[in-house]
């Protein structure tokens, strides 16, 4: 984020953090007395909190220069404290047992637990760190290298690393939980920073979840430059997956794009309707390749019992993961799309050649992204 005229959002941040602060105590059941917000002009102290006073202070340097999900983070971290004073009774001002439980209470990410000087998401950014472990770097890379090989224009060869692909992914996933190892979970959160998910992101994300060992919630995110909310996709599950399936998320939306400017001549009628329809087919088209692969997998697994209750236990750890960070998630149908019937086959049957190409982990996920969406 571009640095701001603090002083100029200072009464529209202090009215916001009140907003995000009763939200919290909402979504996690916790009653806490209402603190004084305090937006101080500090570098060294990015937060704090003060129970002589009942006083939350953070840092205008914190919300200007980072992603609001953080500014999140570290005021769930000061109400930690909060906690510890008004629940527990205590006066603990450490990071010790009592302020972990409070952490615990309002799904406070590991790494917003410690008392740091600077910021998780910009030692990340400084050392290259994605927070993986050293089995799960390799197992990303050799992801990477087994997808570089669907890059060939024949299209079988591409199907068949697509397929060793997935089935990596799988064995990797069954190992881990076999083994009785416990992952790392995170999330990434994807905002374009407009006001709507579109139904085409929502097949995407659908994909994810179905195939990549990712829960995928869409919500709201403030935008402290615009001061406005925007619709965003987060994708949680073990840091490994999230860094796949943020790829390929990603690449599936490019490939949309770069496939309709190609055949976009062939369809009349409404553009944007047609251009949907096509989206949605080829999505529907992609899901069905990797269903039947993933079928074969399954057909091939002689301890199909032992693989059903080994993936019962990752979603269960799973399921914990996404409720500490939406405790009040809920379910939401959607009304039906409006598409073009031929439009709509064609690009199934297109969605059936992709195969995803380039690395997974590169200088940046996101480089050669469309940004627009008309």
């Amino acid at each position: 984020m571009k640095v701001l005229n603090f002083e100029k959002f200072r009464l529209i941040w202090l009215n916001q953090l009140l907003v995000e602060y009763e939200e919290i105590c909402r979504s996690y059941g916790v009653e806490l007395n209402t603190p004084v917000f305090e937006i101080s002009n500090s570098r060294k102290e990015i937060g704090s909190y003060h129970f002589e006073t009942r006083t939350i202070r953070l840092s205008c340097y914190l919300i200007m220069e980072n992603s609001w999900m953080v500014t999140l983070q570290v005021l769930k971290h000061e109400m930690a404290h909060q906690i510890c004073f008004e629940l527990f009774g205590g006066t603990e001002k450490g990071h010790g047992c009592e302020f972990q439980k409070g952490c615990d209470l309002l799904g406070v990410e590991p790494e917003y637990r410690m008392a740091k000087s600077s910021l998780p998401e910009l030692e990340k950014k400084l050392m290259k760190e994605t927070g993986m472990s050293g089995g799960g770097r390799k197992f990303v890379n050799r992801v990477e290298k087994l997808l570089a090989l669907a890059r060939s224009p024949n299209e079988n060869e591409a199907s068949v690393a697509m397929q060793k692909a997935n089935e990596l992914i799988e064995k990797y996933n069954l190992s881990y939980f076999e083994g009785g190892a416990k992952r790392e979970l995170g999330y990434a959160v994807i905002n374009r920073k407009r006001k709507r998910i579109e139904s085409y992101q929502r097949h995407i994300c659908r994909i994810l979840q179905d195939f990549f060992f990712v829960r995928v919630v869409m919500s709201s995110l403030y935008d402290p430059e615009t001061c406005q909310s925007h619709k965003v996709i987060e994708i949680l599950g073990a840091k490994e997956n999230v860094t796949i399936g943020e790829y390929c998320y990603f690449f599936l939306e490019n490939k949309l794009f770069s496939l309709w400017a190609h055949n976009r001549h062939k369809f009349r009628g409404n553009t944007r309707t047609a251009k949907n329809s096509y989206f949605l087919g080829l999505l529907a088209g992609f899901h069905g390749k990797l269903k039947d692969q993933k079928e074969n997998v399954v057909e091939k697994t002689a301890a199909v019992k032992s693989r059903a209750m080994v993936l019962v236990a990752a979603e269960r750890e799973l399921d914990g993961y996404v409720s500490s960070r939406f405790p009040m998630l809920e379910k939401v149908s959607r009304r039906a799309v409006k598409i073009y019937g031929t439009t709509y086959d064609d690009g199934v049957v297109t969605g059936k050649t992709i195969t995803l190409t380039k690395g997974v982990v590169g200088e940046s996920l996101q480089s050669g992204r469309f940004l627009t969406n008309n």
